[in-house]
């Protein structure tokens, strides 16, 4: 027998190992090329106005490639591990190590041309629905479908460098071995089981919990929920008490449980689900954190997605502009006009007069007018339904924009406003977020001033008329049938533009903040949702190939206890309640810190009032999360139990 021929048939007697290892790389290489695609179509690239297109996608791109890498390799690693045992054989026979190396390659080779033809040509045939979908909810007008070539050279250069390092990586750990080492290598454990301070499973439990309260306390507190040191503290206890339950809960478990009926009545498998925990907590560790940061990326744009109108209606009026300084000038006759072709009736008009001065804090740089809407203490409490006290010389900067922080104005600042011939100096009382008389959107700035009723006064009669504006608040009977009014009063208001600064004013509606957002979180929810599926179907097969490389251990452990009787359906009952531990333990703790995450972020981008509503859509993701987890669980319990109980038939 030749040496090609020993080569392909060890392939042979292995494909059902190898497929799912196949499989899993097709696909991978199938979502990498759809969105490779889409990023080189010549057409949308210049379709796409706004850059945030090209950055997801771009981004999108790089995540997969790092991902593909870490799974790859570990697949690949499983699989030459589980076949130790084999390779020393062979070696024993005088076999050189070059020659094993060899082995591997051809195998390597196999699978990765096969998988990259197939993911490839997968790719290029769904890539016509997956850019007509990616077309249409990203609106973009006279883009048609197309493949480029680069998005076949990317894709097969990305891949080919995953599969030529996970074969070098394999190469020299082969070479560094000897028949001795092959031989006991597929026994090793990932981690030596060791005899823990059973208070160490407990610190691990309490240090969760206490990462949960200490998670709600900073959130609920804008001072702390940006504080970089506060973010570091609760990953360092969120992750360290992740990592101690997984590595110590199950002898702390036991402990508490000997002496018990029940740990004597379920024994085996008690000791059989401690000792995996014990040789897998690393990899249950990392498919934690992975199943935590899936659910966080999946299920933020799927809530914002179905939160799209309930966000929208966060603007206190149906349509909203801004007057000042010259800009948006209509007469009352003409805005009547205007509103009276609306389909839906009109309910009101509020206009709210405001102070508009200069400041000189570098806070302005946030600020394209470098600007600041000011507001009296009563005025503003009337119009917001608020309480704030301000005192004379001192002044409230409520932080309108979205982005966490102050924005250059913090509390304790001396700020100065100005007119270009008049200066007002203060003190920054307090600076947080909070509600405003507008819609930030109407207004170029992300902060408005609140002062003293005397002080306000004090700067109306004193700055000139350019310094004073009027914001218009506008109420139909329903916001929904208003497209038509408000490309209307946008046309008016443009005509009006002599020197293009309108621009800078934009005409905020509920309507247009709506298509926005269901245009913008539609592509992320597009560009997210394959890329969770792939990071739900790996995390599952990760398992897979671990259960599939310690098979050989399995059945020498369970041939000891066929000997002395354990029965066929025992043996099932004992790897189910294994299996299902080992599947569902980084489930359950990672969807504790997806929803974590998830709850600090809405805090940080001022979404507390819509934090349940997330945390709703985020139990829909997790359920999703369970039934893949579910069916793979299955999967893999059929074939585990299959073949252990197969190889101690055939032995006995």
């Amino acid at each position: 027998m030749t040496f090609r021929e020993v080569a392909i048939k060890n392939f042979k007697r292995n494909v059902r190992n190898f497929f799912s290892y196949f499989m899993c790389s097709a696909f991978a290489i199938t979502i990498f090329f759809l969105y490779a695609a889409l990023l080189f179509n010549k057409s949308i690239r210049e379709g796409a106005t706004e850059d945030v297109i090209q950055i997801v996608l771009m981004l999108s791109l790089v995540a997969l490639t790092f991902f593909s890498m870490f799974f790859i390799n570990y697949a690949h690693s499983s699989f030459i591990k589980a076949r130790s045992k084999e390779f020393a054989i062979f070696m024993s026979l005088g076999m050189h190590k070059n020659d094993l190396q060899k082995i591997i390659l051809l195998e390597n080779l196999m699978i990765s041309v096969s998988s990259l033809i197939a993911g490839i040509i997968t790719g290029a045939v769904f890539s016509r629905l997956f850019q007509d979908v990616a077309i249409h909810l990203l609106d973009l007008q006279g883009v048609a479908y197309s493949l480029n070539a680069a998005s076949f050279i990317v894709t097969a250069a990305v891949f080919t460098v995953i599969f030529a390092a996970s074969q070098l990586i394999s190469s020299i750990k082969v070479g560094k071995l000897d028949i001795a080492d092959l031989m006991k290598d597929s026994r090793k454990q990932d981690n030596q089981a060791k005899a823990s301070n059973t208070k160490l499973g407990l610190l691990g439990v309490g240090l969760v919990v206490a990462s949960i309260l200490f998670l709600i306390f900073i959130s609920n507190a804008e001072s702390l929920n940006t504080n970089p040191f506060m973010i570091i503290t609760y990953v360092l206890m969120s992750f360290t008490g992740i990592y101690m339950v997984i590595s110590h809960l199950g002898n702390t478990l036991i402990t508490f449980l000997k002496n018990k009926k029940f740990y004597y009545r379920h024994i085996l498998s008690i000791t059989e689900i401690n000792y995996k925990f014990n040789q897998n907590k690393r990899i249950l560790f990392i498919l934690s954190i992975l199943s935590g940061m899936t659910i966080f990326l999946v299920a933020s744009p799927f809530s914002l997605l179905q939160l799209s109108e309930s966000i929208a209606e966060r603007n206190k009026y149906d349509v909203e502009y801004i007057s000042v300084a010259g800009v948006h000038v209509l007469e009352k006759s003409q805005l009547e006009q205007v509103l009276k072709t609306s389909a839906q009736p009109l309910k009101s008009v509020r206009e709210t007069r405001f102070l508009n001065l200069r400041m000189n804090l570098e806070g302005d740089k946030y600020d394209i007018l470098k600007t600041k809407p000011i507001l009296s203490q009563d005025m503003y409490n009337t119009l917001t339904g608020e309480k704030v006290s301000v005192g004379a010389g001192e002044v409230l900067n409520i932080v309108t924009a979205w982005e966490p922080g102050t924005h250059g104005i913090g509390e304790g600042q001396k700020i100065q406003f100005t007119d270009g011939k008049q200066s007002f100096d203060y003190k920054v009382k307090a600076s947080y977020h909070g509600n405003w008389f507008a819609t930030a959107s109407s207004y170029p700035a992300s902060s408005g001033i609140v002062v003293n009723n005397e002080d306000y006064k004090n700067m109306e009669s004193k700055v000139g008329a350019a310094a004073t504006g009027t914001h218009y608040g506008i109420d139909f009977a329903g916001w929904k049938g208003t497209d038509g009014v408000i490309q209307k009063l946008k046309d008016t208001l443009d005509a009006t533009d002599k020197d293009g600064s309108g621009k800078l004013f934009a005409v905020a509606s509920k309507v247009d903040a709506y298509k926005a957002l269901k245009k913008n979180y539609s592509l992320f929810v597009f560009v997210t949702s394959l890329i969770g599926v792939l990071f739900f179907v790996a995390g599952g097969m990760v398992l897979y190939f671990k259960q599939y490389t310690e098979i050989g251990n399995a059945t020498i452990f369970f041939r000891k206890l066929y000997k002395i009787g354990i029965s066929d359906k025992e043996i099932r009952s004992v790897v189910s309640a294994e299996l299902f531990i080992t599947f569902f333990v980084p489930l359950l703790l990672g969807s504790i810190l997806g929803y974590s995450v998830i709850y600090l972020i809405t805090h940080v981008m001022s979404g507390s009032d819509i934090a349940i509503e997330f945390m709703k859509n985020t139990t829909l993701v997790v359920a999703v999360y369970i039934v893949f987890q579910l069916s793979f669980f299955f999967i893999t319990k059929r074939k585990y139990s299959r073949e252990v109980v197969r190889k101690l038939t055939r032995a006995a």
